[in-house]
């Protein structure tokens, strides 16, 4: 920049870069979304359209912003960790906040009419705003991520009770309000179980536990832009979203086809009539398109029974989605002719609906969270 006497107003600028070798934690929120979601006409107490669409928004954000470890979102609220060596924008504040709204706004306007099909665009513009909260370890990340999981649910159970009371109870929002004032959590399971014949427990874990994205191993030749579900629950149902296909030898589809695309989703239960089972564990393990796993675990059957392909190994190796490399597959059945298209893998944001409060996550697929960084040198 050239300079001019002008240039002294640069020493008015806030120094805000934030504190080095700490957790930076950005959260987005909705600003008059109880307004927004009803001038939209949106589903109550859950709009899996409206859902979809922020996890769009907030994946297109980890597809723009490397050092992003883990998101989590629930109802019209995302949070993003970045790793802790983290120097986006000499790490100050203002910079990546208003970098992750902006990302997040724009990409929930732009694809908007994916998800909202009978409207080409909002009525009016959505507001997002977003504040940085520092974090100094593990626990408090842990933590955190375990409170906004819990509000979750809280949130969740009062506006499902409360919207069965006014759809189908009858009572108004006011005497709604009233007849829950005061009820615990078990109350709550009573009644809708009592009165409207609804197990809570059996409703899709997308409204449940809130929607994790995360940094894990997919295709190599899938778009960065494709959705790629993990549960049968977590089909977006976008028009134009585009999908890996899906080998018959992998998994059972049933096709749909549009004027504009071809869609596969993996055959099941309805991801909003009819409640998803779900492991004991607490844990789901993710269903990818065209999962490597799988097709791996196939070939390594196939290995077995044949004796003579496998003599120089000595054992059976267990196989996950983090292990699938190149020379797994590599060493599948010369026959195979879907082999080939999964040699190459490559980190891709993948969503799933899964507990995150306790130790179970954070030693297993969340253990690269919080794993030790390298250091790297600090810029002068």
């Amino acid at each position: 920049m050239a300079k001019s006497k002008y240039e002294y107003v640069k020493e008015f600028e806030t120094d805000d870069k934030m504190l080095r070798n700490v957790y930076v934690l950005v959260r987005i929120d909705g600003k008059g979304f109880h307004k927004f979601s009803a001038a939209h006409d949106f589903a109550k107490p859950n709009d899996v359209r409206g859902i979809n669409l922020m996890n769009h928004a907030a994946r297109c954000v980890m597809h723009e912003l490397d050092d992003i470890l883990i998101a989590f979102g629930e109802s019209d609220e995302y949070s993003f960790l970045f790793r802790k060596s983290t120097d986006l924008y000499q790490r100050r504040e203002s910079k990546i906040v208003s970098t992750v709204v902006s990302l997040f706004t724009s990409a929930y306007v732009y694809y908007w009419n994916d998800y909202f099909t009978d409207l080409k665009r909002p009525l009016y513009p959505p507001v997002f705003d977003g504040r940085a909260v520092l974090y100094p370890s593990e626990v408090e990340v842990k933590d955190y991520f375990a409170w906004r999981q819990a509000d979750t649910h809280i949130n969740n159970l009062f506006n499902t009770s409360f919207w069965a009371l006014v759809e189908e109870g009858g009572l108004s929002p006011k005497a709604a309000e009233a007849r829950l004032c005061g009820t615990d959590s078990k109350e709550k399971n009573e009644m809708l179980f009592t009165e409207f014949n609804t197990n809570y427990s059996k409703l899709p874990a997308m409204y449940r536990k809130g929607s994790v994205l995360l940094r894990e191993q997919i295709p190599k030749d899938a778009d960065k832009d494709a959705i790629i579900p993990t549960l049968p629950e977590t089909l977006p149902g976008s028009k134009s979203a585009k999908v890996v296909p899906v080998p018959e030898a992998t998994t059972t589809t049933t096709t749909k086809t549009t004027t504009t695309t071809t869609t596969l989703q993996q055959s099941g239960p309805d991801p909003i009539s009819e409640p998803v089972s779900e492991a004991t564990s607490g844990q789901s393990t993710p269903i990818i398109v065209n999962d490597p796993v799988a097709l791996v675990v196939q070939e390594a059957d196939m290995q077995e029974e044949s004796k003579e392909s496998r003599s120089n190994e000595g054992k059976k190796r267990s196989i996950d989605a983090s292990e699938a490399t190149e020379q797994d597959v590599a060493k599948g059945p010369t026959g195979n002719k879907n082999a080939s298209e999964f040699k190459r893998m490559k980190k891709g944001v993948v969503i799933d609906h899964i507990d995150i409060i306790g130790e179970k996550f954070w030693t297993g697929r969340g253990a690269y969270i919080i794993a030790p960084e390298k250091k790297k040198k600090l810029r002068s």
